[in-house]
């Protein structure tokens, strides 16, 4: 992913030896629509794009006058996985702001604010000065500043409304007014236009070796696409892209687009994943096709990527005056020391806070950046469910993690009927990590020709395959057993030096994993686990939550 939130998500996997794209966390994001879901935020005409500012140079001067503007808009596509601010817009809570600035053609409308003391949240629109037909438009910087002028970090993240010829969006930010009364300016700088721009390639989907195509045009040099199995009747394609232009890196979405005959685009059957660190650093998809669909029927397949079109230089600056008072119901703050049961005392509940949009729960925990060993969690609140989710958004405090619970229509809790009603914390689906033994497993006469072996492991039986491919190992790893979540990673000594090999990815339902050594030159080898992870589906926790302070 090319964005800083979603670099964020990608390399929170923190190792003393390789960063790599934590894939058990990115699959379980995209369940719930932390990352993207394919068809509805990705593909033109349909795609818009979670864009994300992270505030930090300063602005210029103004060059427009504000003006007041008032029309009506659906929110709800904008804020279908921000159910929080739906249901309080609809609701009635709020501040209606209908406040608008244009310049070079281009105007930014801020609509309603909604403050309280987990977030604050802007909705706006922006009608471009030029026709877009819904193209991504991207700014230099989107910000929200203080009374001070102090860039207030946030992101956003915005949709094409096309009956209506605007883009709909949300600022969101973590920053909470300490007073009851606040004067801040909401801006951004610089309107890019983008474009998919296509190259044709002569892929041959049936080849499951390493392609390798020059593009050398907009900043891109080659694209290296690889194919896998990734379940009985899905393949994997991977393509590794390299720049001349290493800012592009963070710019553009590549991905390899194919054709069916009559010119209808295959789709993907499960979530892309664009933008993660590749194996050698490169740009890395990967997109997931029905396998016979793809080997038979595609016949135009093309690199496709995002360049930039044109774009409108200037400054759009709104004053707002902004006022906790409007939300209405005001929250509810509680301080708490409970421990995680079965966690051996690492993690402990410090505290919670209700607002008419969001339940956040505070984790304390000693080890920086401590993962959780649950995937799902739910709140029960006086026999209503809310489900929630680790948040990767905003600063991030090493020895702290939030759960956040979006409020929705259909389980809307009264903020101030909370302290009178049961709350209780709800994991499950735990998977825990371990770091790896000395055994090792022996892998003999690598060859091009896939080699399958059986070993025991910690009390578990792992199939491993083997081969060479483009003089590269590639190691894959599964297990029979469905209590073994898979193993995320492995190394082989050289001259006493650990040499890791990099994960390509994992297939979290069935703990299907594999790895890759570039330029590998042995013949056998004794392979290490550095770390694996084991699966309790059927366990749930439940923690009855309670003031203790």
């Amino acid at each position: 992913m090319n964005t800083v939130e979603s670099k964020v998500k990608n390399h929170m996997k923190h190792s003393d030896h390789i960063e790599y794209p934590d894939f058990d966390k990115m699959f379980n994001s995209i369940q719930m629509d932390e990352l993207r879901v394919a068809d509805q935020l990705k593909e033109r005409s349909q795609r818009s794009k979670t864009k994300v500012a992270i505030v930090l140079g300063v602005s210029v001067a103004v060059m427009a006058t504000p003006v007041y503007a008032a029309f009506q808009y659906d929110w709800s596509d904008v804020l279908s996985h921000k159910s929080g601010i739906e249901s309080a817009l609809q609701a009635g809570y709020g501040q209606s702001i209908e406040k608008s600035v244009t310049a070079h053609g281009v105007t930014l409308t801020v609509h309603n604010a909604f403050v309280d003391d987990n977030r604050t949240v802007l909705l706006y629109t922006i009608k471009s000065g030029m026709e877009t037909d819904g193209a991504e438009i991207r700014y230099d910087q989107m910000v929200l500043k203080d009374s001070e002028g102090t860039p207030i970090e946030g992101h956003y993240y915005q949709q094409w409304n096309e009956e209506q010829g605007v883009y709909q969006g949300y600022f969101e930010t973590d920053w909470v007014m300490s007073e009851n009364q606040s004067d801040l300016q909401f801006a951004i700088t610089g309107v890019t236009y983008l474009q998919d721009i296509q190259e044709d390639i002569t892929l041959d989907p049936k080849n499951t070796n390493t392609q390798k195509f020059n593009i050398q045009k907009d900043g891109i040099e080659t694209v290296e696409v690889q194919s896998f199995q990734h379940t009985e009747d899905q393949i994997m394609i991977r393509s590794n892209v390299t720049f001349t232009d290493t800012e592009l890196n963070e710019q553009t979405w590549a991905r390899i687009t194919a054709y069916d005959a009559d010119g209808n685009m295959l789709k993907e059957t499960e979530s892309p994943v664009y933008g993660t660190e590749g194996a050698t650093g490169a740009y890395s998809s990967m997109q997931i096709f029905n396998e016979k669909q793809f080997k038979e029927e595609a016949n135009r397949i093309a690199f496709t990527y995002t360049h930039e079109k044109e774009r409108t230089d200037g400054t759009w600056n709104v004053d707002l005056s902004l006022s906790q008072q409007q939300m209405g119901t005001g929250s509810v703050k509680k301080e708490m020391d409970i421990p995680l049961q079965s966690l051996d005392g690492e993690a402990r509940i410090s505290g919670i806070v209700v607002t008419p949009t969001q339940i956040r729960l505070t984790i304390d925990h000693q080890e920086d950046y401590y993962r959780l060993p649950y995937r799902t969690y739910q709140l029960e609140v006086g026999g209503k469910v809310l489900e929630g989710y680790v948040s990767l958004e905003g600063t991030l405090n090493p020895n702290q993690t939030e759960l956040r619970f979006e409020q929705s229509d259909s389980s809307l809790i009264d903020v101030s009927s909370v302290a009178n009603k049961p709350v209780t914390l709800i994991a499950k689906d735990r998977v825990d990590e371990h770091a790896g033994g000395q055994t090792s497993i022996r892998l003999k006469d690598i060859s091009t020709q896939p080699q399958t072996i059986t070993s025991e492991y910690e009390g578990f039986h792992i199939n491993w395959t083997y081969y060479l491919k483009d003089g590269n190992l590639y190691v894959g790893s599964s297990s029979p057993e469905s209590t073994f979540g898979g193993i995320n990673q492995t190394y082989f000594l050289e001259q006493g030096e650990k040499q890791y090999l990099t994960p390509l990815y994992f297939n979290d339902t069935d703990n299907k994993h594999t790895e890759v050594f570039h330029d590998f030159k042995g013949k056998d080898i004794d392979l290490y686990v550095s770390n694996y992870t084991t699966k309790k589906s059927d366990e749930d926790l439940r923690i009855p939550l309670h003031s203790t302070k």
